[in-house]
């Protein structure tokens, strides 16, 4: 966001889960946050799609996205995270929980087990991987 002034909508939902559901943040935050990055601002639409995830207003739903189990489905082969972050190790699973492969990787600020599905929580626990390379 900060680099491009870009993001995808897919992204704007997992940041607004970590802000909301994870961090516990106002959604106002990350709404003020896009909202000074992006270069397309919207000032309906954003505030429309944060608050809208956040779970309130007309549609008070509680939208929880497990970030990891999203990146694994959206992005199963780590390209999107690989084009931001430098991952050393070539294995995708490095890209998915790079905590896990580097240990010079800093401690993930929210539980990685929380950002899991159930069935892949299940996978990584009986196999030690979410992918099936």
């Amino acid at each position: 966001l900060i680099t491009t002034g870009y993001t995808s909508n897919r992204v704007r939902q997992n940041m607004a889960s970590v802000l909301t559901k994870d961090l516990k943040l106002d959604w106002r935050l990350g709404a003020e946050w896009y909202q000074l990055c992006l270069e397309d601002h919207c000032v309906a639409a954003n505030f429309g799609n944060w608050s809208y995830f956040a779970g309130t207003g007309g549609d008070p739903k509680n939208r929880h996205f497990r970030t990891i189990s999203q990146c694994f489905r959206y992005d199963p082969n780590g390209s999107y995270v690989r084009k931001w972050i430098n991952i050393r190790d070539n294995d995708v699973e490095a890209a998915l929980r790079p905590w896990a492969f580097d240990k010079d990787w800093l401690e993930p600020i929210v539980n990685p087990e929380t950002q899991l599905t159930f069935h892949d929580k299940d996978k990584l626990e009986k196999t030690g991987r979410l992918s099936n390379g």
